[in-house]
């Protein structure tokens, strides 16, 4: 990349024309010496122009936050600058952009900061304090004064409360779905309970802190996934076939009281809400405006209007369906519409066309899904993680646009590829379609020594393979990545690689979540696959697979090869294996090294060389246990581990065993002894939301579960793949602040809506 001399060469530019060419045919010696002085010229000119930086709370460097919070008499928060989670992925991962690959923490000590004088001009306001929880936690937040909600005697002659009556009425369906819920507007009994999440709301002093901990992901011109083989009225919105609830998109702001409404959070969109929602629209002034506060366009097309902020959209054979032709229903039981409509149940995230809307081509959606993190392929901003261009000879564009020089499949770019010779390449996916393909590698032949298969930032191909992806050819030195990925299927490694690296991506455990047909014979669930399956023998010796912030399922690999890395993932194949061997039933698999993972099913490897705040749901067996360890991680009991540091139960046994014993005078027995670890090892175990891949809280801890798990982590966060959000820490924030700000008398409770 050429740069301009003006910016490059200032000093040397400034000297006189004469010395600059006598310069020049002595080979340019003076011209290296004064940009070695000119670096550090503009270091020193960076550091001062900083320093006046670090003046403002908007532009500080990280570290001056503390010091100007001081100065405003704010006690300081949890944020990211005290996360000490490690800099591997960066040690790993350095042909990606960066340079930061750290995971985004939505702790927000530099807007509690700037906005401390903001708040306290507003302090004890219901306003001012919902808005307090957002900035804090990062999470969506409505505040309730329950007090509010309380049934009163009225005393006509004085005191008259003149709000609007909140009897039930039990006639409307959409009011009585709201009961006991964020945005409920019954009146209620007195609960003199202490507040919790599910009782003691509605008491005269208490204000109710309802948090949304699940983001609203929007997936923008997707494929809608029709019921079993197709060619009907029935479409899934999800690109795997499976029923999950849309969500409503996130708005940043509320209503003209300040308060947010049920239109401002991520939350799975009601269905009578929806249905009260079409309603209005269809009960509307001429002209319409062509969207609801759900359905609507998320982009540009001729002879519509743009909705502002819209959570869902149909398009079939490339033209909108109106918001006049949309109905919502229930589709549990499938059954065709009226021809001129379309039916959508929101709560399963299904489709249903009337004959008139029966597609030609395909059916696209636009919707939003539910997912805790960014965490395996989705629609997130992941710049970052993205493969250098620098380092690529040749760079091949994927998508269903029909734009001339871009691919229409991936197969299409492989074969262009290989037919250059195998250079070092980025094939980049652009859109969120699915690619329904049969994709085999062959690095044999490739003159370049890495590939890298990816989606573009922000975006999230479906690949649905038929049968596995299969890599053939025997490079020791070849790199090959997956970024951003949805994988519907699975990989089988049968030559040998270097290294294989799952970036931001999703291989679906069990291979396919995709419901069948009700009309047609179920077949019997058998075993699925694993997600990915490396060659043994005398192959892959050198071979390193590395997984970051991704979800998979099974992984077979040979003792043999370098290693398992696996950083802020799932591995999930509850009942079975989840890390083993190749080739005899009980081979283990290679060393890994686990950070921040959840691993659901059976480990077997041949040693552990780190597992940090790890959640092995299943026994795990290493071959040896001389080196390494296992640090604040929960640990299945019998398992065969190097040693352990600080993991549950093991922890809390000892110590119930010791406050057992320093209460007897007698030593404690061994039949005692067990009686105890029986005990908490019942307490003590995984608890999880969902456990279904494809549901939104998918693998969330429970929050009634262990708190020795919840905030078992070095840093007191929760142990697995959720440790980065740290909303422990978030929680924690907030309750800080509240002591602050919350006017005298009252008391709060947090309550998770998700």
């Amino acid at each position: 990349m050429a740069y301009s001399n003006a910016a490059t060469d200032k000093l040397y530019g400034l000297l006189p024309a004469y010395i600059r060419e006598k310069d020049t045919a002595e080979g340019e010696p003076l011209r290296g010496l004064l940009r070695v002085i000119e670096r550090q010229l503009d270091a020193i000119d960076g550091d001062i122009r900083q320093l006046q930086e670090d003046a403002f709370i908007e532009t500080s460097e990280p570290w001056v936050i503390p010091y100007i919070g001081d100065l405003v008499g704010t006690i300081a928060l949890f944020d990211e600058s005290q996360v000490r989670d490690g800099d591997t992925a960066t040690e790993l991962f350095t042909d990606l952009e960066g340079p930061n690959l750290h995971a985004p923490i939505a702790l927000r000590a530099r807007a509690d900061v700037a906005k401390t004088i903001y708040y306290r001009r507003r302090k004890g306001t219901l306003p001012m304090l919902e808005e307090l929880a957002r900035d804090v936690t990062g999470w969506a937040a409505h505040a309730v004064e329950f007090f509010e909600l309380i049934g009163w005697t009225q005393w006509v002659r004085n005191h008259l409360r003149m709000y609007a009556p909140r009897t039930p009425n039990i006639r409307s369906v959409e009011r009585m779905d709201r009961l006991n819920r964020a945005f409920d507007e019954i009146q209620h009994t007195v609960d003199v309970r202490k507040v919790s999440q599910s009782e003691g709301w509605y008491n005269v002093r208490n204000i109710g802190f309802f948090l949304w901990r699940l983001n609203a992901y929007g997936m923008h011109a997707v494929d809608a996934r029709p019921l079993g083989a197709g060619g009907d009225y029935r479409y899934h919105f999800s690109p795997l076939g499976n029923s999950a609830p849309l969500f409503s998109r996130k708005r940043p702001e509320g209503d003209e009281s300040g308060l947010a409404t049920e239109l401002h959070v991520p939350q799975p969109i009601r269905p009578p809400r929806f249905y009260e929602d079409l309603k209005a629209y269809g009960a509307s002034a001429l002209p319409k405006l062509g969207f609801t506060n759900f359905y609507g366009l998320f982009e540009a097309f001729p002879g519509f209007n743009i909705a502002p902020a819209p959570s869902l959209m149909v398009f079939v054979d490339g033209q909108p369906v109106p918001a006049d032709a949309v109905r919502c229903h229930d589709l549990s039981v499938w059954t065709q519409p009226d021809p001129a409509t379309v039916t959508i149940d929101v709560k399963l995230g299904r489709l249903a066309l009337g004959q008139n809307f029966v597609p030609t081509q395909n059916v696209e959606v636009y919707y939003h899904y539910g997912f805790p993190a960014d965490l395996g392929g989705g629609p997130y901003a992941r710049r970052a993680w993205l493969s250098k261009l620098s380092l690529a000879e040749a760079v091949y564009v994927v998508d269903k646009s029909g734009v001339p020089g871009k691919f229409a499949t991936v197969t299409d770019a492989l074969n262009q590829w290989a037919g250059d010779g195998g250079p070092d390449a980025i094939i980049r996916i652009g859109d969120n379609r699915t690619y329904a393909e049969t994709l085999t590698i062959d690095v044999q032949p490739a003159k370049g020594r890495r590939l890298a298969i990816e989606a573009s930032d922000g975006c999230r191909p479906h690949l649905r393979l038929t049968g596995s992806l299969a890599i053939q050819g025997d490079r020791p030195d070849f790199t090959l990545t997956i970024g951003g990925c949805l994988i519907e299927g699975s990989i089988d490694l049968q030559g040998s690689l270097y290294r294989l690296r799952l970036l931001h991506t999703t291989v679906v455990p069990n291979v396919s979540i995709a419901e069948p047909d009700p009309n047609l014979p179920t077949t019997p669930i058998t075993v699925s696959s694993p997600s990915l399956t490396v060659a043994g023998g005398a192959a892959n010796m050198e071979l390193r697979v590395e997984i970051a912030f991704s979800i998979v399922g099974g992984i077979r690999m040979p003792e043999h090869a370098a290693g398992l890395f696996a950083l802020d993932s799932i591995i999930d194949v509850f009942g079975a294996a989840a890390i083993a061997g190749v080739g005899a039933a009980d081979a283990p698999g290679p060393p890994v090294h686990l950070e921040r993972c959840t691993v659901r099913g059976t480990t077997h490897v041949r040693q552990i060389d780190l597992a940090t705040e790890v959640i092995f749901d299943g026994v795990v067996t290493a071959e040896r246990i001389q080196t390494g360890c296992v640090r604040f991680s929960y640990v299945e009991p019998k398992s065969r581990t190097p040693r352990k540091y600080r993991c549950q139960p093991g922890l809390a046994e000892r110590s119930e065993i010791e406050a057992a014993q320093a209460k007897s005078t007698v030593p404690l027995t061994d039949a005692e002894c067990d009686a105890i670890r029986a005990r908490v090892r019942q307490r003590i175990h995984p608890e999880y939301t969902a456990e279904q891949y494809g549901k939104p809280a998918y693998l969330q801890l429970f929050l009634l579960g262990s708190p020795e798990i919840a905030t078992g982590a070095e840093d007191g966060s929760e142990m697995g793949v959720y440790c980065h959000l740290k909303q422990p820490q978030r929680e924690a924030n907030l309750r800080l602040r509240l002591e602050e700000y919350l006017p005298f008398g009252l008391e709060y409770g947090f309550i998770y809506s998700t």
